[in-house]
């Protein structure tokens, strides 16, 4: 028994000596983070991916669109290891190692922008409708009910549709649909935090509404916004991915992961490695958002505070 206590003293400023330093929310929600191993295995390997896709491209003396037709469909022999082909090549000699991180630098540029413009639109839209509520939250809320009613991938395939294929249509369309699950989650977290004291408080002095919610209401739902994000960032990577795999993501001469996944499959026969690298890096990437995402949910739950 004498083991589980420790004295601190017959003194009394020596007994009210804190031996534990304090530490704010977000000392203790990283702290936590920080002690969960494989969270922070996989995001440590993310930020390996992140910088891999942005000087990637230029590790290698190939670039990602330069052919060679004397060394198509090569991976890990001799001759093509010594030239510097680390992934090997595709049907036209194209340095595979480049591409992919080329394609890697496409796919996370899609899945951070789609996100940011999710975040910023969702929040907002869901503090505004939560925050006022009444006949504002209803028609609000109504209106992405209905919205949601239709799979939002149908919304972005119309999107490519009409608008062709590219870059900035693809974040456009991803954009304009995934926001609403944000919106949602937003506004359910802003009815509970609104009912507390210090917002009855700002309200009750007269201040001004979008300065409670963005000064109140949105803080203290950050926790809940920035777990969603993190798990959104896959999500984007896999629908990017899904919508070069049937033909209308990245057009020609870009390359993505899902463009180049695409490329593979039809080449599967004769060159395996074309469609195997990129549905596993799709694979991990999408592992490991998942389990920092749901280690990010734990640390930042402060009920879980210890």
């Amino acid at each position: 028994m004498k083991h589980d206590f420790t004295f601190v003293g017959k003194d009394l400023a020596e007994s009210e000596k804190i031996y534990k330093p304090s530490m704010t929310y977000l000392e203790d929600a990283l702290r936590r983070f920080k002690q969960n191993k494989l969270a922070m295995f996989f995001f440590w390997s993310l930020l390996v991916m992140f910088l891999f896709a942005i000087i990637g491209p230029y590790l290698n003396k190939y670039g990602y669109r330069e052919m060679n037709t004397d060394m198509t469909f090569r991976f890990w022999d001799a001759e093509s290891l010594k030239a510097g082909y680390y992934f090997g090549t595709d049907n036209f000699g194209r340095d595979f190692f480049t591409r992919i991180w080329a394609g890697a630098r496409v796919s996370f540029t899609i899945a951070l922008i789609v996100v940011f413009i999710e975040g910023v639109v969702g929040t907002l839209y869901g503090g505004i409708a939560g925050f006022f509520g009444g006949k504002i939250d209803f028609y609000m809320m109504r209106f992405v009910e209905i919205m949601m009613s239709v799979p939002s991938m149908i919304y972005i395939i119309l999107l490519m549709v009409v608008l062709g294929p590219g870059l900035k249509t693809i974040i456009i369309a991803m954009g304009a649909t995934r926001w609403m699950f944000m919106a949602m989650i937003v506004r359910s977290e802003v009815l509970r935090i609104k009912e507390q004291e210090f917002v009855m408080a700002s309200i009750a002095l007269g201040a001004n509404p979008m300065w409670i919610i963005t000064k109140h209401l949105i803080p203290n739902a950050l926790g809940q916004i920035i777990v969603r994000l993190t798990l959104d960032i896959p999500q984007a990577i896999f629908s990017e991915a899904f919508l070069s795999f049937i033909g209308i993501g990245i057009p020609v001469p870009l390359a993505s992961w899902g463009s180049l996944a695409n490329e593979g499959y039809q080449l599967l026969q004769r060159g395996p490695h074309l469609f195997v690298i990129p549905a596993l890096l799709i694979s991990f990437t999408t592992l490991a958002f998942n389990i920092v995402g749901d280690a990010l949910r734990d640390a930042l739950d402060p009920k879980l505070r210890k």
